[in-house]
């Protein structure tokens, strides 16, 4: 009777993490929509738990950690991209402020900036920052979906 019981336990525990596997995959879907913030609870689940999980749920923990990591690094980038017009931008301003140009903004902004690099910067960051959304919505709901079905992640990076 204790054995009944034990595995009664046993799949209720693993319900219970398959369930919050499926709330991770979720909240990494909305960040998308809210900042990021969403998948920074998702991962923090999905650290917490994929040590003391069966090895089909421990599969989607690990590939949500990786689709988080995966999506900050995108996210970093596409922000080092506009701070980098940005600053591009700010410096010649000021450099044209500081050499006594300032006839008005349209001269100093539109003459002196290297409106390629910059427009090219921007273009790359929106580029990135499309591909983060991409990869956040369609790998979770990927992974999502494998989960519903009860099939395990087949991951070769982790």
């Amino acid at each position: 009777m204790a054995t009944a019981s034990g595995s009664v336990t046993f799949r209720r525990e693993d319900e219970v993490d398959r369930n919050l596997a499926l709330l991770g995959y979720g909240l990494l879907f909305f960040a998308v929509f809210f900042a990021g913030v969403p998948a920074l609870v998702a991962v923090a689940i999905a650290y917490a738990r994929k040590r003391n999980t069966e090895c089909a749920t421990r599969s989607h923990f690990r590939f949500q950690t990786f689709i988080f990591w995966v999506g900050f690094a995108l996210t970093l980038l596409a922000a080092l991209s506009a701070l980098a017009a940005l600053v591009i931008l700010a410096g010649q301003i000021i450099r044209g402020m500081v050499d006594g140009r300032w006839d008005s903004l349209d001269t100093v902004v539109f003459s002196q900036v290297h409106v390629a690099a910059v427009m090219a910067l921007f273009g790359v960051a929106g580029v990135l920052a499309v591909l983060t959304g991409a990869w956040l919505m369609v790998t979770s709901a990927y992974g999502f979906i494998l989960l519903a079905s009860r099939r395990s992640i087949r991951q070769t990076a982790l």
